[in-house]
Parts: structure tokens; C-alpha cells; sequence
């Protein structure tokens, strides 16, 4: 076996391989529920290039996003619950093979847990991309009201996915990651991988813009929160309070 050869069969083995030419994709967005999705999106402005496309295996990212705790005034806790850690995986390992060098992936993810944080559902925002075989994680938000407010207003929340060059509140830390802000970790993934022999060029992607929502019904609003309560993001006495909420409008 050559030593080219050898030093490939290394590198897959480690789960994080260079892509020498991504497949051609138009897809942009992986849905995993209402309040949970990633998408590719232009990387901050000034930014320099990521070590995209890669494919990374998602058992490599599950560990990674596993490992990662958030503090809270009553301790730290998981950022990301097992179950959740492997739901986004896959999809981030699929975005990963298809995201360009001049584009970040923006994630949301919402999950009940019985944490410090809150009782109710989680909501993570954050952006994450791949520089020198290491998972950038950089995290706006760790909110418990996201899913609770849309109860009420049926409107969609406006996210905020960290930022290079501005701090947001949220502590992080995770063992043998490189903490490059309070809320940016660099999480190890495997060995700096080679870099590809040709770089595609980077694909501007223009984010769809939201059509105004009008006001929702008392009946609309009824059946979202029943909804979310069947969905077990909110639990039984938050939803028997916000019924009676609803009921007093009437």
C-alpha cells in the first residue's frame, strides 16, 4: 500500500476527510422540526475561509456536541441532550460534505430536558463551521421562552447565531476543547486534516425573506398550544395556565 494511500485509509478512519470535489447541491436547509433546522448561510463578513466542504462522520460530531456544557446560575448542564446530539448530526454531517469555504452553517435546536436551565424546552441558536479539523461552535442564545412566547403570538422568533467578532452571554466549556471565547469552543474532531488540492469558489447564498404574518385567532392559538403540549414541549401545567389565558379572551 502507498503511503498516499495509507494516509487517506487514516484519515476516513478518523471520521474527517477532505472533499476534493463536493457534489453539486442546491440544497440549503435540513428541517427537523419547527424550532429545530440548520442551514448554510454566508460566513460573517471578513471572515476567512473555512475548511469546507468536508465530510465528517456524525458519530465524530454526536461526542462533539455531546460534550459540550453550558452554565446556568444553578450549575452547568449539557448544551445538548443525547437524544438531541444525535438528531442533529446526521444533517450536520450532510451539510458539512456541501458547504462551501465562504459559508457558515446556522443551527437551532429546541428540546425539552428537566435540566437547571428551565423545566420547559431548550432553544440553542449558534454558527458553526470547520477550520483545521476542529468544530467551531460559537452560541447566541440558550433560551427557554422561544417555544413558550410562540404560544401566544404564533409568530416566528427572530434568531441570533453568534459572532466572530461580538460576544454574547452564554458560557461554555468542554473537556479537551479549545475555548476561544466564553461562548466559542473549538471542539477536536481528528488530526489537521490536508488541505483539498482545489477550493470551489464561494456560493453567495441569499436567505429568504419573511412575509409579514398577520395577527393569529383565538382558534389558531388554541390549537398551537394544544399542539405543543401533545409535541411534550410545554408541560401539562403550562398548558392548563395559558388555556386559561386564552379562555379569558373570550
Amino acid at each position: 500500500m502507498s503511503v498516499l494511500r495509507t494516509a487517506l485509509v487514516v484519515t476516513v478512519l478518523a471520521g474527517l476527510t477532505p472533499l476534493q470535489a463536493a457534489p453539486p447541491t442546491a440544497r440549503r436547509q435540513w428541517d427537523l422540526s419547527p424550532f429545530s433546522w440548520l442551514r448554510r448561510s454566508p460566513a460573517e463578513p471578513g471572515a476567512p475561509p473555512n475548511s469546507h466542504p468536508l465530510q465528517v462522520s456524525p458519530k465524530a460530531l454526536e461526542e462533539a456536541l455531546g460534550s459540550v456544557m453550558v452554565a446556568s446560575p444553578e450549575g452547568d448542564e449539557h448544551l445538548f441532550d443525547p437524544n438531541e446530539s444525535a438528531e442533529l448530526s446526521r444533517p450536520l454531517s450532510e451539510a458539512l460534505a456541501v458547504t462551501r469555504p465562504g459559508e457558515d452553517i446556522q443551527l437551532v435546536s429546541t428540546a425539552k430536558r428537566l435540566g437547571a436551565i428551565s423545566a420547559y424546552a431548550l432553544t440553542v441558536t449558534a454558527r458553526v463551521f470547520v477550520v483545521e479539523g476542529k468544530l467551531n461552535l460559537l452560541v447566541h442564545d440558550a433560551r427557554w421562552d422561544v417555544a413558550f412566547a410562540y404560544t401566544l403570538t404564533l409568530q416566528v422568533p427572530e434568531y441570533k447565531f453568534g459572532s466572530r467578532t461580538k460576544a454574547s452571554p452564554v458560557v461554555l466549556k468542554a473537556e479537551g476543547a479549545e475555548r476561544r471565547r466564553p461562548d466559542w469552543l473549538l471542539l477536536p474532531l481528528a488530526a489537521k486534516a490536508p488541505t483539498p488540492a482545489t477550493t470551489p469558489a464561494p456560493t453567495q447564498i441569499v436567505p429568504p425573506t419573511a412575509a409579514p404574518a398577520s395577527s393569529p385567532s383565538l382558534e389558531q392559538r388554541f390549537l398551537r398550544l394544544k399542539q405543543l403540549r401533545e409535541q411534550n414541549l410545554i408541560t401539562e401545567e403550562e398548558f392548563a395556565k395559558r388555556k386559561q389565558e386564552l379562555l379569558k379572551e373570550i
